[in-house]
């Protein structure tokens, strides 16, 4: 997790609906070619120059603790095209506890190097292991396992201010006070010259050891019709969509 010290530069404050004052630093950031930010409107504003020229656009503020994405859009021929607004960034956890397997600590002992230290590194290379699995089996150590060992957590936040910094071609907008479960740290999003990617990341640790985890990550918000669709290009460079409109999914 990064950490970072007193931020003694520009603040710049508006006013939220809530009468809370948002707060953004600006010390970290210059200003980049294709990138820009503005304080507007009570939000955080970046505009960015994406893939083949298209301009985008994001603001962010903070409403009773919770960064908040006010508005994504993209810009048309003449006009923004508002692809969502009022966002929440969001994130799920699940964690157990990580386990050495019998084989790997066979052959610690047999070249005589079985040590806490040792088991502590190499039993990250134990993909085989099965954290979830109650109360497990097979070449597994140190079973049974127990229910109270599994943790499910969603996000919380207890953000008051937001960070701006540039480096290179990206700027990123940091706020603290991200929760998830056993991990706590910041919320970090990330816009790139040339790219329309909007990253979005937790950045955070957890002092408890032997954590194995697998998380989710989206942002909840966008307002689904039956003309709705999601299109990307896939890791062979090919268009996909998905349509939506169908039955509800109660399900993850």
């Amino acid at each position: 997790m990064k950490s970072r010290g007193c931020l003694l530069g520009l603040i710049l404050l508006s006013t939220l609906a809530a009468g809370q004052p948002f707060t953004c630093s600006f010390e970290g950031y210059k200003p980049i070619e294709g990138i820009q930010a503005q304080m507007k409107g009570g939000s955080l504003e970046l505009t960015w120059q994406g893939e083949a020229g298209q301009q985008l656009e994001v603001q962010f503020s903070i409403e009773d603790g919770h960064p908040v994405i006010r508005r994504l859009a993209a810009r048309g021929s003449s006009t923004w095209n508002v692809l969502a607004k009022d966002l929440i960034p969001d994130f799920q956890v699940t964690t157990g506890r990580r386990r050495i397997s019998s084989t790997q600590r066979k052959l610690l002992k047999k070249f005589g190097i079985d040590t806490a230290a040792e088991e502590d590194v190499r039993k990250w290379n134990t993909f085989w292991d099965a954290p979830l699995v109650i109360p497990g089996g097979g070449d597994t150590t140190d079973l049974p396992r127990t229910a109270d060992e599994i943790q499910r957590a969603s996000v919380s936040y207890n953000s008051r201010s937001c960070s701006l910094t540039s480096t290179g071609a990206r700027a990123s907008v940091t706020f603290e006070g991200l929760r998830l479960g056993l991990f706590s740290g910041e919320l970090e999003f990330t816009v790139y010259k040339g790219s329309n990617l909007l990253r979005q990341e937790a950045i955070a640790k957890t002092d408890k050891p032997s954590v194995a985890y697998i998380y989710k990550a989206g942002l909840k918000g966008f307002s689904i019709e039956n003309y709705t669709r999601v299109v990307w290009r896939d890791t062979a460079r090919q268009w996909q969509h998905y349509a939506f409109g169908g039955a509800v999914n109660n399900q993850p």
